[in-house]
C-alpha cells in the first residue's frame, strides 16, 4: 500500500457529493436491498468522471495492494472506504473513494475503523509493512511497534487473500526505486539505480 498524496476533488463533486449521499441514504431507507447506482452528471455516471482523477492520484496503482496496472487483469473500479450500505451518505465524497482492483473491492463483513488510508498524513509504508519481493506479497512488519503491527493486521485479510502477485513482483523494481527516491534511505531497502 504506497502512500499517495489526495488532489483536490473534482469541481462537480463540491457542491453535489452530499445530496448524492442524502439520495442514496434515502433509497436505502425505502429499499434496505436496493442497489447503488452512481449518480449521473451531464449524461455519464459518476464513476466515469472519477476514474481518472483516481488513478492519477495513485499513478495508476490499486491503492491497496499496489497492483499495476490493474486493467488487465483486473477492471477499474471503485472502493468506498466506508461502505455506502453502512455510511450512505459518503457514497460520493471524494475522501471515501479509492481506485482499486477487483481483488481488493471484495467487500467485508464489517467496516473496521482503524483500517490503514494511504493517502493519510501519517501513513508511512515502513511503519506497518515489507515487501517480500520474492513472493510478490506486503507482509507485516514484524519490526513494528505492536500499536502499528495491530494496525497492519486490520488490513492484513485484504492483503493476504489470494492475489496476482505476478504483479508486484514485476512492479517491485518499480516500486522500491520511487520509493527509495522518496525515503532518501530509510526504507530497509536500498533504492535502485535510475
Amino acid at each position: 500500500m504506497r502512500k499517495f498524496q489526495r488532489v483536490n476533488q473534482p469541481a462537480f463533486l463540491v457542491d453535489r457529493w452530499e445530496a448524492w449521499g442524502v439520495d442514496w441514504e434515502r433509497r436505502r431507507s425505502k429499499n434496505p436491498s436496493a442497489k447503488f447506482n452512481w449518480p449521473q452528471f451531464k449524461g455519464k455516471p459518476l464513476n466515469e468522471l472519477l476514474l481518472p482523477p483516481l488513478k492519477e492520484q495513485t499513478q495508476e496503482h490499486c491503492s491497496f495492494c499496489d497492483s499495476f496496472p490493474v486493467s488487465p487483469p483486473s477492471d477499474d473500479t471503485i472502493e468506498h472506504f466506508r461502505p455506502k450500505s453502512s455510511f450512505p451518505r459518503e457514497a460520493c465524497r471524494w475522501e471515501n473513494l479509492y481506485f482499486c482492483c477487483r481483488h481488493c473491492q471484495r467487500k467485508f463483513e464489517e467496516f473496521d475503523e482503524a483500517l490503514l488510508r494511504p493517502d493519510a498524513d501519517d501513513y508511512d509504508f515502513d511503519q506497518y509493512f515489507r515487501w517480500d519481493y520474492t513472493q510478490g506479497t506486503i507482509e507485516i512488519n514484524e519490526h513494528a511497534s505492536v500499536e502499528n503491527r495491530n494496525y497492519s493486521a486490520s488490513w492484513g485479510a485484504r492483503a493476504s487473500r489470494p492475489h496476482p502477485s505476478a504483479s508486484r513482483r514485476r512492479n517491485f523494481p518499480i516500486h522500491l526505486n520511487s520509493y527509495g527516491k522518496s525515503k532518501a534511505g530509510g526504507s530497509d531497502h536500498p533504492a535502485l539505480p535510475t
